[in-house]
């Protein structure tokens, strides 16, 4: 409030507390619905702005701008960019008479954030560090005859799991996306189990061997 003031730039979020979830209906009632007003999101030392038009973000970033600078606090200027969606020509955000550089997506909390809202980019990058996470216990976990079956499931849940699922609470995922996921985790439970597609082992028995469920019921 110190920073923004009477402020009205921002996005509106229309929310009910009560009653089912996806009840869209409900949110066009009179009552009972909150309308909350979304300017920033704050995580440790990292911010993110959001409005609506170009104009607005630019009053956003340069009360944001002055409310650092009168506690002291200087913003990274070659850390900060801006991600614009739908829009034909890329916006120009000033800060501290510096021109921000325009980017088509963004790490935020680990997350991938695009420009076109599309989950592919997120995905190729969890899929990406999942396998890499997969290779690197090779010799240690997957090969290791001295540890049982049970104890190598914990450790891909604990360790690959984590990481291809990371964020996966605000996923919107269509099912051809569904698919990628589920057939990278059965071809990590084969490996762990050490049966591949020539001995014809149907996924449902992997899954029961394993005692774990499908990507799609997790």
């Amino acid at each position: 409030s110190h920073a923004y003031g009477t402020s009205t730039d921002g996005v509106y979020l229309h929310t009910r507390s009560d009653g089912k979830l996806f009840n869209l209906a409900r949110l066009r009632s009179k009552t009972k619905v909150r309308t909350v007003l979304i300017r920033e999101m704050l995580f440790a030392d990292d911010a993110a702005l959001a409005a609506h038009t170009v104009a607005a973000l630019q009053r956003l970033s340069n009360c944001f701008g002055t409310a650092c600078q009168q506690f002291g606090l200087t913003v990274s200027l070659d850390k900060t960019c801006v991600c614009a969606q739908g829009v034909s020509t890329p916006p120009a955000i000033t800060m501290d008479n510096v021109l921000l550089k325009t980017v088509d997506s963004f790490t935020y909390l680990g997350s991938t954030v695009t420009n076109t809202l599309s989950l592919d980019t997120e995905l190729d990058k969890r899929l990406g560090k999942a396998n890499t996470t997969m290779a690197r216990l090779t010799q240690r976990v997957w090969e290791n005859r001295a540890l049982t079956l049970h104890t190598k499931v914990q450790v891909y849940q604990a360790c690959v799991l984590s990481v291809l699922l990371y964020g996966s609470e605000t996923w919107s995922t269509y099912v051809r996306q569904e698919h990628r996921l589920n057939a990278f985790h059965m071809r990590c439970l084969r490996r762990i189990l050490g049966i591949t597609w020539r001995d014809k082992v149907p996924n449902s028995a992997i899954l029961q061997r394993a005692n774990i469920q499908s990507i799609y019921s997790i």
